[in-house]
């Protein structure tokens, strides 16, 4: 029974994505069925809307600059909550994982003050600043559970035999949890690159992101163009899965 419900669930959560890549191929303006023909027609409009392109290039580099910064402080926050013993330690962890708390309209509209106040409004690295407090609890627990599987052992060797607890944490420790600093990036860009609540309040027209775009388009017209770009997205996360699976970043880590 169980291996039923399993398999039910995993149909119910592909089925939308089978949907979407199929709508992406219809020849027509809309989806109907049985699909007699397929097409490219939608591919090509998504490329010829300079908006799309200019859009998925933004995201993309959003989302990699606010995923590297998070990942840097996820993991040296990581280490210090692992390795060491402080007052407050719990109530530092649960600080980090606070933005997961707070609904995403109420973050968006206190970021937008605080841009505000800095000036920063309508910038890009404003959505940076909103986006790395966004994803660094992602990074962060997973950063966490592959350095807690790293013998500490290991790194009071190498300061016995006079490594500095810098290189220490740069040769032994983060090269044993790297698995869990990719996973972390990864997860953490994702995160990134899909936001949408919280930059309809930090940007305007200056700074639309490809979700952003997507949204702004649906408002105007209804078309499978935007089938065939989540088709393309869909493919590329799919990439970077197997990507990760394949350097080992999605395999259990040996005890």
């Amino acid at each position: 029974i169980l291996r039923v419900f399993n398999w039910v669930m995993a149909a119910l959560m592909l089925a939308p994505l089978v949907l979407i890549v199929w709508m992406s191929f219809t020849p027509a303006a809309f989806f109907r069925l049985p699909l007699t023909e397929f097409s490219l027609r939608w591919y090509r409009e998504a490329f010829n809307y300079p908006g799309f392109f200019n859009s998925f290039l933004l995201s993309l580099r959003l989302a990699g600059v606010s995923a590297t910064v998070a990942t840097v402080l996820a993991f040296l926050a990581s280490y210090g909550l692992v390795r060491f013993r402080f007052p407050g330690k719990a109530a530092l962890e649960g600080f980090f994982m606070s933005p997961l708390l707070v609904p995403g309209v109420v973050y968006g509209i206190a970021m937008l003050q605080f841009a505000n106040s800095l000036g920063l409004y309508n910038t890009f690295w404003a959505l940076v600043m909103a986006h790395i407090a966004i994803v660094v609890p992602y990074a962060l627990r997973t950063i966490h559970a592959q350095l807690r599987a790293v013998p500490e052992d290991l790194e009071w060797a190498a300061r016995t035999l006079g490594a500095t607890r810098t290189r220490t944490l740069l040769k032994v420790t983060l090269p044993l949890c790297a698995r869990g600093v990719l996973s972390g990036f990864l997860l953490a860009f994702l995160i990134s690159f899909a936001e949408v609540t919280v930059v309809i309040f930090m940007t305007g027209p200056a700074y639309q992101t490809l979700p952003i775009r997507i949204y702004n388009y649906l408002t105007d017209q209804i078309d499978p163009t935007v089938a065939a770009i989540s088709a393309m997205l869909i493919g590329l996360s799919l990439v970077l899965i197997l990507i990760l699976d394949r350097i080992g970043g999605l395999r259990p880590t040996a005890k």
